[in-house]
């Protein structure tokens, strides 16, 4: 049975730190169904962790990683973003080491670029965004990133440029019947919806969905995803909060504050999907703001909000199979 949006509890939800660790830059979580286990990265430190059977375990890596999805059908295979390069990640579950293989580059004629986001659609391709190099004071140049996807029909000869001119690509959703793609340009300041076709996994007729604007909403929109009703919850960088807006109206529907103020990402886990899983960013708060906001930089569980997400999404593991 469906969770109806006025039996959400935002203010009665219990928030706790996964671990005591706090990410320089946390992003991606993805909860493996599979396993139970809970996946992220921190961008700034190099690093992919799981956390699994309450111990948090990561690998040390030599760049920039965005994100960490697994291959379907393939224990312990990962794909990662590391700098502009796509990469698989092979880490075990009960093992500590880990291997690393290279697969393609992307935006190879604009330096500093680097991977953001990513999510897998129901065919398992993976649409995976860029942005430009992000300076000291937060600075980013705009329409330098682009937003790609792997299609096995070349696997990693070429990923096809699905919207270029971007300033900084970040969260996707799609809809429980795969006729919508929900997306975020962050400055923009906008959740944008396409037509989503499911048997050529192509987008159309780009239309603004919800803005920040409409409602007074500080900072952007960052991380995103969907739940089992086909609404949204949006990581609000800088603002302190997750967003709930109607999936289908684009009314704003309640706001979960977030004892961090840079809300990074957000996604549902834990055994019943229950649980909505958020990272959040420790890097340029100064001692005022962590006072302010003492969960800064945490992976955060938030349990008791009385709805239920839908399955992260696998990529498919046709390009995969020989590594």
């Amino acid at each position: 049975m469906a969770v109806t949006s006025g039996a959400i509890n935002y203010n009665g939800a219990s928030i706790r730190e996964v671990a005591d660790d706090v990410m320089v830059h946390g992003e991606g979580p993805f909860w493996d169904s599979e396993n139970n286990v809970l996946y992220f990265v921190d961008i700034s430190q190099h690093r992919v962790y799981r956390f699994y059977e309450n111990r948090l375990e990561h690998v040390q890596l030599d760049s920039e990683v965005s994100f960490v999805i697994p291959v379907r059908g393939q224990q312990g295979l990962f794909v990662i973003g590391l700098g502009t390069t796509l990469s698989s990640l092979r880490w075990n579950l009960n093992e500590s080491t880990n291997k690393v293989v290279k697969l393609t580059t992307v935006d190879n004629n604009k330096p500093g670029n680097r991977w953001n986001d990513a999510k897998a659609d129901s065919n398992g391709y993976l649409w995976a965004g860029t942005m430009g190099f992000e300076d000291a004071a937060g600075n980013i140049p705009p329409g330098r990133g682009t937003l790609y996807k792997l299609n096995d029909t070349s696997c990693f000869k070429s990923l096809e440029p699905v919207l270029p001119g971007v300033s900084v690509s970040n969260g996707l959703a799609w809809n429980g019947d795969n006729t919508r793609m929900y997306y975020i340009d962050s400055p923009t300041k906008q959740i944008a919806v396409f037509n989503y076709n499911p048997v050529t996994a192509s987008i159309s007729n780009r239309k603004p969905f919800y803005d920040f604007k409409t409602d007074n909403i500080p900072g952007v929109p960052d991380g995103m995803t969907i739940d089992a009703n086909g609404d949204l919850w949006i990581a609000n960088y800088d603002g302190g909060q997750v967003l709930h807006v109607s999936g289908t109206s684009a009314k704003l529907l309640g706001k979960l504050k977030i004892p961090a103020e840079k809300v990074s990402s957000v996604t549902f886990g834990g055994p019943q999907l229950d649980k909505l899983y958020v990272t959040t960013l420790s890097r340029g708060v100064t001692q005022e703001k962590f006072n302010e906001y003492p969960m800064t930089g945490k992976v955060l569980e938030v349990t008791g909000l009385g709805v239920k997400g839908i399955k992260n999404n696998r990529i498919r593991e046709k390009c995969f199979r020989q590594l």
